[in-house]
Order: structure tokens, then C-alpha cells, then sequence
């Protein structure tokens, strides 16, 4: 039933938002094959009868987007496979010298809060919450899934790049965007949503005395994350959880000289008053994105509604710099 269920909606999805049948347009993975020639096709889907279904796109002589393909091939303890990376990064290294950034579209955020304790918490048997879901007392069903019985958050939780299931594949995937970026002379950013509010994450070289200058640090990648106008923010208990988590330090890539946070990008909230979190913004937004032709930066514009449902804005913006660095 669910595999049906995926296979249809993964045929609809290439249709209508990728415009591609593969019946017709063929799935040869070999580059300039496909009759879509931004297409990348990938590794054989995990439980659909499609092969992942990449998109690497031209933004301007400078500036070009990966837009992975995340779902096909996810497993609960994969998010794509060694093919589909392998396929990727050919690519990528195909691209010409005058390129200065490649975006890297994500829809579930790579650098962001954790939320592991929450986790281990609802996959224990001791939970009560969890338990009495299961036996639909107190009217806590709806707090777990009537298909096996897990906790209905869980699902969401084990989504994230940082769930442990996936922390050592998203480890690896940094690492190696990071010596693809030493060597290639370009500056990767991650753009992302799924989580309804606007953040901005950052990877950069771990430094105990004087931060690297970003300019230079081939390691400095930004996580613009920023959801759909129409997508509402999370309930306000969520949203507290996230921000008293954003500004947690985490060592997890110490081992690779590379340190994680979130950026205080809100200074002040819409109305000019202190805001809740310098980190998170739980209201619903957008992003633009520009290319700076005199200083070859990227400049993305978090444009937050001011008022529900009003349509005016207010802006947050943060600069993704050129390469530096010498190769």
C-alpha cells in the first residue's frame, strides 16, 4: 500500500514539478544523456520504482545550484547512496573555472539546533507519553502513528541530517563539500526549509584564539534556511524548544577542524523590539537571492512577514563571500 502510494506520488512529482517521464525521457545516468540536461539521475529509489532525480542548474556564469534529491533513495538509515554522491561530485568537478558558488539545495536543514535528547526520549519504551499513545488512554493517541505505533514526532525527528541515524553520512557529506571546495576554488552554501522558520547555520574552521577569516576559510559554508510563505511557523512550545537549543555548542566535526553554530542574524524582531531569538525567527518567510557582480558575493534577503496575513516585510540579510583562498 505505501509503496503504491510513494510510487504515485514520485510519478506525479516528476511530472508536474520536474517535467520528466522516465518512460519517455529515458534515465541514462552518463551526463548530456538525458533529454533534460540539468537532470542528474541517481542511485535506484529505496522503496519506488525510480532512480533518485537530481537537478544541476545554471544561476549565471558565476553561480550555479545542486538541488539533491533526498527522498528517493532515504532509508531510515540513509539519505542518498554512494552512487548518487559519486554521480554529483563528477559533475560538479565538470563545472567551468569561472564559477565562484554553488548553492546546494537541501530540504531538510544540515546545519541547525539538535534535537537528540528529544529523540532517544520518544523511541524508549519508558516514555509515558509514548505509552499511553500506544494504549489511546488519557487522549494521547494521537501522539504516536497507527502504523506501528512510533511516536508521530519521531518521524520528523529521524528526518533531520542531524538524527543519529544520519549524523555520520551528513559528517561525511560536509567533509567532502569541504575538500571539493579547497580544490575547486569555489564557495558552497546550503539553502534549505521544511523546519517553517527562517535561521541562517554555518560551518567554519574550528579556531581556539582568532576566527578565520571567512573570505579564506574554504570551510565557511552558510545554511540559509527559510520556508514557504504559505507555511505557518511551528506552535510556540516548539519554537521555544529550538531557539534554547541554537545556542548550544557542538563538537561533532571537532575531529575534522571544523566548529557549527547558528548565526544571531535577528537582532531585533519585525516591530524594532528585542526579539525571542537572535537564532531562530518563528514566523513565516521567504528568501531572495542575489549575485553581487563588484564584490562576487551572495547576498540572500530573509524577508520576514511583519504582520500575518498583512504582506509587508521585513528584511534580515547575510553575505555568502567569494573564495580567497588560494589552491
Amino acid at each position: 500500500m505505501f509503496q503504491l502510494i510513494g510510487e504515485r506520488a514520485y510519478h506525479y512529482f516528476l511530472l508536474f514539478q520536474c517535467f520528466v517521464v522516465d518512460g519517455l525521457d529515458g534515465i541514462d545516468p552518463n551526463p548530456g544523456r538525458h533529454k533534460m540536461l540539468s537532470t542528474l539521475i541517481g542511485g535506484a529509489g529505496a522503496w519506488i520504482p525510480y532512480p533518485s532525480h537530481s537537478i544541476l542548474t545554471y544561476m549565471g556564469p558565476q553561480t550555479w545550484m545542486i538541488m539533491l534529491d533526498c527522498r528517493a533513495e532515504r532509508t531510515l538509515n540513509r539519505v542518498c547512496s554512494e552512487a548518487t554522491y559519486r554521480r554529483m561530485f563528477d559533475r560538479l568537478w565538470e563545472l567551468p573555472a569561472s564559477v565562484k558558488h554553488i548553492v546546494v539545495q537541501l530540504g531538510i536543514p544540515i546545519a541547525y539546533p539538535r534535537m537528540n535528547f528529544l529523540e532517544t526520549a520518544l523511541e524508549s519504551s519508558f516514555n509515558p507519553f509514548v505509552a499511553l499513545g500506544k494504549k489511546n488512554k488519557m487522549g494521547m493517541g494521537t501522539l504516536v502513528n497507527k502504523f506501528n505505533m512510533d511516536a508521530e514526532l519521531l518521524d520528523d525527528l529521524m528526518d533531520h541530517w542531524t538524527a543519529k541515524n544520519h549524523k555520520k553520512e551528513r559528517n561525511w557529506f560536509v567533509e567532502q563539500l569541504q575538500s571539493f571546495a579547497l580544490l575547486k576554488k569555489v564557495r558552497i552554501t546550503f539553502l534549505s526549509g521544511d523546519v517553517h522558520c527562517a535561521a541562517v547555520g554555518v560551518f567554519k574552521t574550528l579556531s581556539s584564539s582568532i576566527p578565520v577569516n571567512p573570505v579564506v576559510d574554504h570551510r565557511y559554508m552558510l545554511n540559509v534556511v527559510t520556508s514557504a510563505i504559505v507555511n505557518t511557523p511551528p506552535p510556540a512550545g516548539v519554537q521555544t524548544m529550538v531557539a534554547s537549543l541554537s545556542d548550544k555548542t557542538h563538537k561533532t566535526m571537532h575531529y575534522a577542524q571544523t566548529d557549527e553554530a547558528m548565526i544571531p542574524i535577528f537582532q531585533q524582531d519585525t516591530d524594532g523590539k528585542p526579539p525571542k531569538s537572535k537564532n531562530i525567527m518563528g514566523r513565516r518567510n521567504y528568501t531572495i537571492v542575489e549575485y553581487d557582480s563588484q564584490t562576487q558575493e551572495l547576498f540572500f534577503d530573509i524577508r520576514v512577514e511583519k504582520t500575518k496575513g498583512i504582506g509587508t516585510t521585513v528584511g534580515y540579510w547575510i553575505r555568502a563571500p567569494a573564495p580567497g583562498w588560494n589552491v
